[in-house]
């Protein structure tokens, strides 16, 4: 069975030198992971950890790993560190507009208050407007939260019975 992507002895934009690829991808070399050059190429998120931006700049090369996590192969653009730019400034304005947006995360829609941690996308509430507006009598917080037990004293007494005579019954 021969190798997805074998490697091939190609020219490269940021060597005059022909190098080791794993072929092409879209026009662009393909290389794996460890391959790439680390002081001549970098992708987004790196280029990001060193204060800098693609600025405008195609990709000249492609890096492919395989996500375990994900099950699948990933691929990343790879940008030449020398052509990149600086970050712009983080000003005024757009740090406030960011702050804004970051507190509208952690803000419950039902009682307007703010929390330390993003609340869940798909409903915006806290835990505790999400169990005072509907909890299920069945559910365990039920009890916890209102103060009003979900069994009386008889049928307490009578599920820990049963649970008892489960365990005589199995070590019999």
């Amino acid at each position: 069975m021969a190798r997805q992507y074998p490697w091939v002895l190609a020219a490269v934009p940021w060597s005059p030198d022909l190098e080791y690829t794993r072929g092409r991808l879209y026009g662009k070399p393909l290389l794996s992971h460890n391959t790439a050059p680390r002081h001549l190429l970098a992708t987004r998120r790196q280029l990001r950890a060193i204060g800098k931006r693609p600025g405008g700049q195609d990709p000249v090369a492609f890096l492919y790993f395989r996500c375990r996590k994900a099950g699948k192969t990933v691929f990343a653009n790879l940008y030449l560190i020398d052509q990149a730019k600086p970050v712009r400034p983080m000003t005024p304005g757009r740090r406030a507009a960011l702050a804004k947006a970051m507190a509208a995360r952690r803000t419950c829609r039902e009682c307007r208050e703010t929390g330390y941690a993003e609340l869940p996308k798909a409903h915006r509430t806290c835990e505790a407007c999400l169990y005072s507006a509907g909890l299920d009598t069945d559910s365990y917080l039920h009890e916890f939260l209102h103060g009003e037990p979900t069994l009386d004293a008889a049928e307490h007494a009578a599920l820990s019975t049963h649970h008892h005579s489960i365990g005589w019954e199995l070590a019999a």
